[in-house]
């Protein structure tokens, strides 16, 4: 994020390739009319990045970080290229960044289990910025699959060396930005959201709650949404694919490159699609569809990694009727098989019916959906849920487990405790950290259980 500075009525805002006025009128001005700006060089394109004295990173198009000159003499031929593109030319429908021809973008096993650190050495802004850093992440993840998780335990070592967590928040100063991120592709040492001591100062019209969206963008792989042609100035370079159609009022997009979002930086309805596409919607009571387009690799041979909707019609109508499992909550089959009375109704292999049976009466009646998830169990083992919910209200445990409680490492059922998985399988640690249930969750399911390994203490 470049720095700003208030000016009278309005805010400028400067940094790398950037220098603009934001009026503070109702009215806002039409986008300004393309004015071809001169080819730099590489020795210019070089000496107008922030280098960052501690790191040595480079940091371009405001909060971007290049991670040495090698990759920096990459970005310059991306930047090329782009030149050489058809000005204005129109391209399929956020921006997601591009590594080696791939989407920079965080892997199934890791999109749900996003841990950071933020470190203690803010000072008196520590409990400011652990309440954004809630905020934010919560935004981002409210209608997508990704999630983020503050690790709370390792906030007295966050840094860029602490191999607990993916990523780290600390403070900085002297910097030429307000704050700046990562992509999903950087090195471990490389990973840090860093706010500059300016961004706790006068930062209007963006609140540090804004900034802080904007950076946790990039570290789920999007870029700046001006680098695209329809923002007709600040180009950055052609690193990217467009995964939703054009947004000016993006969080992502810079309001002085010919954003139209003129007040804080919000995460609109734009960037919450582009995420699902990107990461995949959040689970249903019935089919968790990431969960289920991952875990069958003929179906990512069909699909895509990311087809998404596909994935939800194949189990609507096909996988459901094949008796594919689609959630880690709810196994159609052990369902069905499990209930004597819904054998007697629907026969052993009416997998729809039985289906329709969890979500219009099932749930509500507090019937186990899984060997891995028990409703009943659940809450009686868990009173603070007894106490926010009620005794019996199965539905809104589900909702708990499959949206937070899995996330936490509850345990759900008898016959399987997830914590336990995770903690007594060493070589699953080294895989997916230390605290990614989800994860564990997936590999007991689909491995764990046909190795013989241990599912409770």
């Amino acid at each position: 994020m470049k720095r700003i500075s208030k000016g009278p009525c309005g805010l400028w805002v400067t940094g790398a390739l950037s220098l603009g006025f934001v009026g503070c009128g109702d009215t806002l001005d039409a986008p300004a009319a393309e004015v071809p700006a001169p080819v730099l060089s590489y020795e210019a394109f070089r000496d107008q990045a922030w280098r960052e004295p501690d790191t040595g990173l480079f940091i371009v198009n405001g909060d971007t970080p290049v991670e040495n000159e090698a990759r920096l003499a990459e970005v310059y031929q991306d930047y090329l290229r782009g030149l050489g593109e058809e000005t204005g030319a129109t391209r399929q429908p956020l921006a997601i960044h591009r590594v080696n021809d791939a989407d920079d973008r965080w892997s199934y096993m890791r999109q749900r289990n996003l841990t950071y650190c933020v470190s203690t050495t803010f000072g008196a802004h520590y409990n400011t910025m652990v309440q954004v850093m809630a905020a934010a992440a919560e935004v981002w993840q409210q209608t997508s699959s990704a999630r983020f998780e503050h690790r709370r335990d390792q906030d007295t070592a966050c840094n860029a060396t602490n191999p607990h967590v993916v990523f780290d928040v600390r403070p900085t100063s002297g910097q030429g930005y307000l704050a700046r991120a990562f992509f999903p592709s950087f090195d471990r040492a490389n990973r840090s959201v860093l706010m500059n001591d300016t961004a706790f100062g006068p930062t209007g019209p963006w609140s540090l709650a804004g900034i802080v969206r904007h950076e946790l963008g990039h570290a789920l792989g999007f870029r700046h949404e001006h680098t695209r042609p329809e923002a007709r100035t600040c180009f950055e370079d052609s690193s990217w694919r467009a995964v939703t159609a054009y947004d000016v009022m993006s969080v992502m997009h810079y309001p002085q490159c010919n954003g139209l979002n003129r007040g804080d930086l919000n995460v609109t309805a734009s960037d919450h699609a582009g995420t699902r596409a990107v990461y995949g919607p959040r689970t249903d009571r019935d089919v968790d569809v990431a969960f289920y387009l991952h875990q069958h690799a003929d179906l990512r041979n069909a699909f895509g990694a990311m087809g998404w909707d596909a994935a939800r019609a194949h189990w609507t109508g096909t996988g459901l009727h094949e008796g594919r499992r689609g959630a880690a909550h709810f196994d159609a089959v052990w369902y069905l098989t499990s209930h004597a009375d819904l054998v007697a109704a629907f026969g052993r292999t009416n997998y729809a019916a039985a289906r329709n049976h969890w979500l219009n009466t099932g749930i509500g009646e507090g019937r186990r959906g899984s060997r891995e998830f028990d409703a009943k169990f659940y809450l009686a083992h868990h009173p603070d849920l007894v106490a926010a919910f009620g005794s019996s209200n199965y539905g809104a445990a589900l909702d708990h487990w499959r949206s937070q409680g899995l996330f936490e490492g509850r345990r759900a059922s008898v016959d399987f405790d997830v914590k336990y998985y995770l903690e007594s399988n060493p070589d699953l640690i080294a895989d997916y950290g230390r605290t990614n249930y989800a994860a564990a969750m997936d590999h007991w399911i689909f491995a764990g259980r046909a190795e013989g390994r241990r599912g409770v203490p």
